[in-house]
């Protein structure tokens, strides 16, 4: 767990520390923490990590998107609990990161995704997020629409069709997420977590079928 809270420390805070006082992004906003002696040194510091762990939050709820089940049934005993859903574990990661660090993490990667002209990268990784958790979770999905999601993906496309083929890419597949119906990503979501159960069971019966004929 500690490594998870040092993960989100960064992406919330631009920074490893308790409070997480420190925003990564801005004098402005380092003078009104009480942060404005940063060395320009321990800033270039705090910017790349913050990067880096925006790239480890974008692998790790890809892997929650597209894998949770199939991990969950591998990992089943038969007095196990059965695996959550996609969406429930999207949901309670979003719980469970605010509890820690006291911020939404969706207003957070918005903020990040709405710096695009400045740090196009770091939106990218940002959209990565976004495109992850309004996937896995229709909750998600109308959250970011009460924080003027479409207006912030808009201009972060515009800036991806200028200058960041990635980033165009990510923010197109971000407002196809905002704009598809709920019901029709739950039946989709459905569809990836079914999948998933069939193929543990394909897997399980070509193990019987091997073992009938030896």
């Amino acid at each position: 767990r500690l490594g998870g809270e040092a993960i989100l420390s960064l992406v919330q805070f631009g920074r490893l520390g308790e409070h997480g006082d420190y925003d990564s992004d801005g004098e402005e906003d380092g003078k009104k923490n009480g942060n404005d002696n940063v060395s320009p040194e321990e800033k270039e510091s705090n910017q790349l990590l913050h990067n880096l762990a925006l790239a480890v939050l974008a692998n790790a709820l890809d892997v929650l998107e597209n894998h949770s089940s199939k991990i969950g049934q591998a990992h089943a005993t038969p007095n196990s609990r059965p695996p959550l859903s996609t969406s429930v574990s999207a949901n309670t990661f979003l719980e469970e990161s605010k509890e820690i660090s006291n911020r939404e993490l969706l207003k957070t990667l918005l903020n990040v995704l709405g710096k695009a002209e400045s740090k196009p990268h770091d939106a990218c990784l940002s959209a990565q997020c976004l495109r992850s958790l309004f996937q896995a979770s229709k909750e998600a999905k109308r959250k970011a629409r009460d924080l003027n999601a479409k207006q912030i993906v808009m201009t972060a496309l515009d800036v991806g069709q200028r200058t960041h083929v990635k980033l165009e890419t990510e923010t197109k597949n971000i407002m196809d997420e905002l704009e598809r119906n709920d019901d029709e990503g739950q039946q989709q979501q459905q569809q990836r977590d079914g999948g998933d159960s069939h193929e543990e069971d394909d897997d399980e019966s070509s193990d019987e079928d091997s073992h009938g004929r030896s």
